[in-house]
């Protein structure tokens, strides 16, 4: 039988949303519109359902979880979207290290290596990049930066949400690259890519 990594449930009264996620398969997932976009990348984030939402996270109920159980979900779960933004007045090498600086793991040189690696695989110079705020960086660089910091987060669930949005073709490729660049580190984590069915 099939283990779910995610389930999900919305009904309104104009649509009803059903969304699976098989647990370490890539799933691509279309929605209505960015209201419901929004609603289902907020549920994940959060393991949290409001009225008429239903979800369950690895085969946990969000609605009955306790506040512990939903706060171990919540860890369990990243995204490269517009709701998890950069913080603007931190740099992009405090920004990546946010997730370790707050929990204490992995250790910071730890944390150096791998940002520096991906870095200088997507084509960037590290200590420059690290340096940049936020508004320094173009759209492409905050999602780089947006990506890295979930890499040491190590989610077990990854959402790209409208991943390509704001980029040229030829980021659009760069991007493309981030599902393998999780992979190789995480290779029993499930991806799961959402956008509306006007982007797609």
């Amino acid at each position: 039988m099939t283990q779910l990594a995610v389930r999900y449930k919305r009904r309104t009264a104009r649509h009803e949303v059903q969304v699976s996620a098989a647990k370490g398969a890539v799933t691509h997932v279309h929605l209505p519109d960015e209201d419901a976009k929004a609603h289902f990348v907020t549920a994940l984030l959060k393991a949290r359902c409001e009225p008429g939402e239903e979800l369950e996270l690895f085969g946990e109920a969000a609605a009955s979880a306790a506040p512990k159980k939903r706060e171990k979900l919540r860890h369990r779960v990243g995204a490269v979207s517009p709701i998890v933004g950069l913080m603007s007045n931190l740099n992009a090498w405090e920004n990546i290290a946010l997730p370790a600086a707050y929990h204490g793991l992995p250790p910071l040189p730890e944390v150096a290596q791998l940002a520096s690696d991906v870095l200088t695989a997507f084509g960037a110079e590290p200590s420059q990049f690290f340096a940049r705020l936020p508004d320094e960086l173009g759209v492409l660089d905050r999602k780089i930066a947006a990506f890295v910091r979930l890499l040491v987060a190590a989610p077990e669930l990854l959402v790209f949400d409208a991943l390509e949005d704001g980029l040229s073709y030829g980021e659009c490729r760069q991007v493309a690259r981030f599902e393998a660049e999780y992979r190789a580190r995480h290779p029993a984590g499930t991806v799961v890519y959402v956008d509306t069915k006007e982007e797609s």
